[in-house]
């Protein structure tokens, strides 16, 4: 089954772009196939920005605007709500045009206490030169890089109107640098287009959706399990944000396991993951995780760290649930084919995907 998910999601379906009607297609698949195993499904229509770019473009042009009029103070402001942003708080995107997009949320039918939310995001990336074979090896220091300029920018310019001098000078070179990452993300949008998505992320669907069949008539006692399929979560985890808006207070005591590029590499489960700052995964369901791990030695699964960009993990841990990624990583701690060309079903481990399902089906029974 897992193959035949992957097929028609990456091949039949292929690029689903965030709010596009590729991603409505594959919710419509994963909605059809959980209803026919009994699930008793519900789909959350919602609005979200179809792509990041132009967000973060703002942003990044946002301290030469401060630079060129000497608000220092502006660039300031603008590095908070960037900040605010990255961790998933909306500010300027509210202003943003959006998108139709949706969830899918199944849940089966036994009741139980002990809540459990099996998490995959239905759509698929635009290519960026960042990811590209030569410079994706590279992406956690540019981001830092990044980071350090959004930063330093309003306090160098606030040294440069007091100081005066070079320093004016000195304050205009992180926004310049900023400003070549505008044009990367501007030929994103204009010259790239959608990835398969084959790993990222119809790997997680397939594994979440074998999951389900697998236990929709042999769910641990006790369990009470919710198959989460979210829309937009390249465009910035909006359709976890929503969930959570909507419904989030009926799921504050429930593991959130989240199923991220599982299609190849190494398999891991995440002990922290966010960008900037990481947010530690729920100590409750890490121990779980080491304990599954320990007396499952043949699926080698492996403990690591995630900050990179974000996963739909991230804005349950930043809104305090209990959470936690499995993403599998390459040799160099990178997701392989991660938004780029190449990430096709020929580029896929099966057996990846086959551990991940085994792991979620321990984590199940870890659960009662």
């Amino acid at each position: 089954m897992v193959k035949e998910h992957l097929h028609t999601l990456a091949q039949v379906i292929g690029p689903r772009g965030s709010a596009t009607l590729a991603e409505k297609r594959a919710a419509e698949y994963a909605a059809e196939k959980l209803a026919s195993w009994g699930y008793g499904v519900e789909v959350q229509p919602f609005r979200a920005l179809t792509t990041f770019s132009w967000l973060y473009i703002v942003f990044y042009l946002w301290p030469l605007v401060a630079w060129l009029t000497g608000w220092w103070w502006f660039g300031a402001l603008g590095a908070i709500l960037f900040f605010m942003e990255l961790n998933t708080i909306a500010t300027i995107s509210r202003l943003f045009p959006t998108g139709s997009s949706q969830n899918v949320i199944a849940r089966h039918r036994q009741a139980g206490t002990a809540q459990v939310v099996l998490v995959a995001h239905l759509d698929s990336s635009k290519a960026g030169l960042n990811f590209s074979p030569q410079m994706v090896k590279h992406f956690r220091t540019s981001f830092l890089a990044m980071v350090a300029a959004m930063a330093a920018a309003p306090l160098l310019l606030a040294l440069g109107l007091w100081l005066g001098g070079v320093w004016p000078f000195v304050a205009l070179l992180p926004c310049l640098y900023l400003l070549t990452i505008c044009g990367t993300l501007l030929h994103r949008e204009v010259w790239n287009y959608y990835t398969p998505g084959a790993n990222d992320n119809a790997s997680g669907v397939a594994a979440v959706l074998a999951v389900a069949e697998r236990v929709r008539d042999d769910l641990p006692k006790g369990v009470s399990l919710t198959i989460l399929l979210t829309g937009c979560e390249e465009s910035g985890t909006y359709g976890m944000v929503r969930f959570l808006e909507k419904q989030g207070k009926k799921y504050q005591n429930a593991w959130f396991i989240n199923l991220d590029n599982i299609g190849a590499g190494n398999l891991h489960y995440m002990t922290g993951e966010g960008m900037f700052p990481t947010f530690r995964s729920s100590p409750e369901i890490l121990a779980a995780c080491q304990r599954v791990a320990k007396a499952r030695p043949d699926l080698n699964i492996r403990q690591g760290v995630y900050n990179l960009l974000s996963t739909d993990a991230l804005p349950a841990l930043q809104r305090g649930y209990q959470a936690i990624s499995l993403l599998a990583l390459d040799e160099q701690g990178l997701l392989p084919n991660w938004h780029w060309p190449t990430d096709t079903v020929e580029n896929i481990q099966l057996s990846t995907i086959d551990t991940a399902v085994e792991f979620c089906v321990d984590m199940l029974k870890a659960r009662t």
